[in-house]
């Protein structure tokens, strides 16, 4: 898994969770407003069925009065109470009227107009007979039993409704409690998997870094979590791997190193032994050879050194040029008569056009490549033959060229000729190397803008050109 992928799961399931709650939460919130507002209409419904039943005995009451006493008072009071009774009909009228409680609404409805409908028959305004009373006294019980049944019927009802908003109540808390419960489960698993696929592999590679930086060259990053991390610790462990094998092949170079120096410092031991203070020094003519000796054998370890340093220098990136024109003719001849009074087995030619041959270059750099090719055309042709190096101008580049008649290169092998390390298993069985040859020649060569090419096959030599730019 990848980190993005991580993180877009764990805020969409963070986020689906917040909308589930949010959505809840809303419905509920919505579902209790519509059942509030039912019982806020049932309270008015009951609230008006009260007040029509106070205004219907107020109105028999003093229609009674009327009856008795005579007084305007009394009609003016029970005239005022028939508008009451009149107005909040009207606005029971005007509430909703479900369909459980619509048979007696309709009854109260009927029996409330039909005592009105007495009283006005009965004149309303002259004082009422006393048959005219006890009528109106029936139809008030009618009208006052019909406002009964209705405000049971509505008070039935707002206890169902009362039933409801608890039960709505109850139902939201519990969802609210869910929510609640679910959005900490969720961001308890996204810091359990954040924990699992960031946290502990960030910690198991740190302490596989300290451990490498504390010395432990063995130590290893484990290859788990995010898809990012796994390839932090792979590329950590290649790292490893490689400077562990760099490592070993710099021990190898420094054993070869040794094991060379030891040939030429041997020799100059055994040359100087025999020219202690203490005896007699040999005859001119031994003396001569073994003055040369001793200058060829110190001049072999000065240049296994300075290759030595050249390679640090190349691997540090510090490796500076001091450019100026020279004759690649002559670069060549000097390289040539350097090796020929040593390659007494070899026929060491040299191919030279006519004219000059101008180029810019290093020329100690450009040797020190081209001795490099001289030395491994000898070095690995061990029964002697012939060894040419070929000077031409080939458009707008120089070419130096030295060929063999040597054990030659596979083809598979050729492509990695120049890598750090690198010896064709040909090249092994003949001669010692620790493979750094060809890797620095290539890397002088690109710096002045050329490159080294080879061709080459098994038993029949190889050909080692060297193109720069004229």
């Amino acid at each position: 898994m990848k980190l993005k992928t991580l993180a877009a799961a764990s805020t969409a399931s963070l986020a689906a969770l917040a909308l589930l709650t949010a959505s809840g939460m809303a419905l509920g919130t919505a579902s209790m407003r519509r059942e509030v507002m039912c019982l806020f209409n049932m309270v008015r419904e009951v609230r008006s069925i009260m007040e029509l039943e106070v205004h219907v005995l107020s109105h028999e009451r003093e229609n009674a009065r009327v009856a008795l006493t005579q007084r305007p008072e009394h009609a003016h009071a029970r005239d005022a109470a028939e508008r009451e009774v009149k107005r909040w009909m009207e606005e029971l009228r005007a509430n909703p009227v479900t369909a459980d409680n619509a048979p007696a609404f309709s009854a109260a409805e009927t029996e409330v107009e039909r005592y009105l409908a007495a009283h006005a028959k009965a004149g309303g305004v002259a004082p009422p007979s006393t048959a005219d009373l006890a009528a109106s006294s029936r139809e008030a019980d009618g009208a006052y039993a019909a406002l009964e049944r209705l405000l049971s019927a509505k008070l039935e009802e707002a206890q169902v409704a009362r039933a409801r908003v608890d039960r709505v109540s109850r139902l939201s808390n519990a969802m609210s409690v869910a929510a609640v419960l679910a959005l900490l489960a969720g961001t308890l698993a996204t810091l359990w998997q954040i924990r699992r696929c960031l946290y502990r592999p960030l910690l198991a590679l740190r302490a596989a870094i300290d451990r490498y930086g504390a010395g432990s060259h063995d130590a290893r990053a484990p290859h788990g979590g995010l898809d990012e991390l796994r390839e932090i610790a792979v590329a950590f462990n290649e790292m490893a791997a490689a400077l562990a094998e760099q490592r070993r092949k710099q021990l190898g170079i420094l054993a070869s190193v040794a094991h060379d120096l030891r040939n030429p410092l041997a020799a100059l031991k055994l040359t100087v032994d025999r020219l202690r203070p203490d005896r007699p020094l040999p005859p001119e003519q031994q003396l001569r050879p073994m003055l040369a000796r001793i200058g060829k054998e110190a001049a072999r370890c000065d240049r296994m050194l300075t290759d030595l340093m050249d390679i640090a220098r190349i691997e540090g990136g510090e490796l500076e040029l001091r450019s100026e024109v020279r004759d690649a003719r002559e670069l060549a001849r000097e390289v040539v008569e350097l090796y020929r009074p040593a390659a007494t087995a070899h026929e060491l030619g040299l191919s030279l056009p006519e004219g000059p041959v101008p180029l810019r270059c290093d020329p100690i750099r450009i040797e020190q490549v081209l001795n490099n090719l001289v030395a491994n055309a000898i070095k690995y042709s061990p029964g002697g033959g012939a060894v040419q190096v070929a000077v031409a101008r080939e458009g707008a580049e120089v070419t130096i060229a030295v060929s063999d008649r040597g054990v030659g290169i596979a083809r598979e092998d050729q492509g990695r000729l120049f890598e750090r390390y690198f010896r064709a298993p040909s090249s092994g069985r003949v001669a010692p190397g620790v493979g750094l040859g060809l890797w620095a020649a290539q890397r002088i060569a690109e710096a002045h803008g050329g490159r080294i090419e080879v061709t080459s096959a098994p038993g029949e030599g190889s050909t080692f050109t060297l193109h720069l730019p004229g």
